[in-house]
């Protein structure tokens, strides 16, 4: 069981993750039936805040386990112990940790949270660092998502994973989630850093967590869906705990748009466009001079002279890149001139269909080329 890090009940610190945990405990741990009394919860529900019904549950156990003696008297004097509160490492702690059922000893909450969750198991992070290994990323930054795993379970008991697609995307991969209508993202193929295993999205898939009536949820998404929507605030904190872990100097990885909760990646791209980067990627890729104008791409066509606009990496990965027969000719003929050769033939509509193909077939040198990508 995680420690309460100060007292909780009258006149205590009450911080909200000490209470939480007290409250969860309580709500957890049943009082035997009496005469005319039956068997129920010390508290019903828990919500970080020490109020009456707390510090009256708290009296009530203390009544019951820690104000009595071996004989099952009542009203017994006990040195290790605070009338009405709960310290750390005092008498009613330790009852407490006695009492409540050994399904739920292993009660954790975030500094500065009040949602209790159940501390993954040692079996629960083997699971996810197996399913880690079978993904694909850089080989550095692998490391750095192990490590980020390692280290949240190490500090605060929940076994991270990688949520589904949040490891190497290749460039189809990220055109379908661009025109997914999911919202998703925003960058096209091969304008991401997961197009090339340098970032991952990271979630919470499985984390049990209480409900405010001690319910848990067993069956959470990575993206906690369930608490978001029960309280984006408290689902806020368990982001943050996991964007802290991962751009620590233990880990290393950096965060990417604060919209963007699951997303850890291998360097900070804060002065960096991504699309300018794909245009340095693709010429180092294949046989055409590339570059970035305004948000779209340019390229020679691989005729060796003046580049011409082709659109959005979208739009050239669906071979729908913006030529027309009138661009192509003219690049055609300012090639041929620049060589000394003849005038060729206009373009027709089939000869722009095979250079959109050509230029399709350059994005896809550059994804099976994805290692030998770099931010700078």
């Amino acid at each position: 069981m995680q420690a309460i890090t100060a007292s909780v009940g009258d006149g205590g610190v009450n911080q909200a993750s000490d209470v939480a945990l007290v409250q969860a405990i309580l709500v957890k741990t049943v009082r035997p039936a009496a005469p005319g009394r039956p068997p129920a919860p010390y508290l019903a529900g828990y919500d970080g805040d020490c109020g009456k019904n707390t510090k009256a549950a708290i009296r009530t156990f203390q009544g019951d386990r820690v104000f009595v003696n071996a004989a099952g008297n009542a009203s017994v004097p006990n040195p290790l112990a605070t009338a009405g509160q709960v310290r750390p490492g005092d008498a009613t702690w330790a009852q407490l940790l006695a009492q409540v059922p050994p399904a739920f000893a292993n009660l954790r909450v975030l500094p500065g949270g009040n949602v209790v969750y159940l501390e993954a198991t040692a079996q629960e992070l083997q699971t996810k660092l197996m399913a880690l290994a079978t993904l694909t990323f850089a080989p550095a930054f692998a490391v750095k998502v192990r490590n980020c795993i390692n280290r949240m379970h190490a500090l605060h008991g929940i076994a991270l994973g990688v949520c589904p697609q949040g490891d190497r995307r290749t460039f189809q991969a990220q055109y379908a989630l661009l025109t997914g209508g999911g919202n998703v993202t925003n960058a096209g193929p091969g304008e991401s850093n997961h197009n090339f295993g340098m970032a991952t999205d990271i979630g919470f898939g499985g984390l049990r967590w209480l409900h405010a009536d001690g319910v848990v949820d067993v069956n959470e998404t990575p993206w906690l869906h369930h608490l978001t929507a029960q309280n984006a605030a408290k689902a806020l904190v368990f982001w943050e705990a996991m964007r802290t872990v991962g751009t620590s100097s233990a880990v290393g990885a950096f965060r990417g748009p604060l919209s963007d909760r699951p997303h850890l990646q291998n360097w900070s791209d804060a002065n960096v466009s991504m699309k300018a980067r794909l245009a340095v990627h693709l010429q180092a890729s294949g046989a055409m001079r590339w570059s970035l104008v305004g948000g779209t791409y340019r390229c020679d066509l691989g005729l060796g002279g003046a580049q011409v606009d082709v659109g959005t990496a979208a739009q050239i990965w669906n071979l729908s890149a913006t030529l027309t027969p009138a661009t192509l000719s003219q690049a055609r003929l300012a090639a041929a001139t620049a060589q000394q050769l003849p005038a060729p033939a206009a373009a027709t509509a089939a000869d722009v269909t095979a250079m959109r193909a050509l230029l399709r077939q350059q994005f896809d040198l550059a994804d099976t080329n994805w290692q030998a990508w770099t931010p700078q």
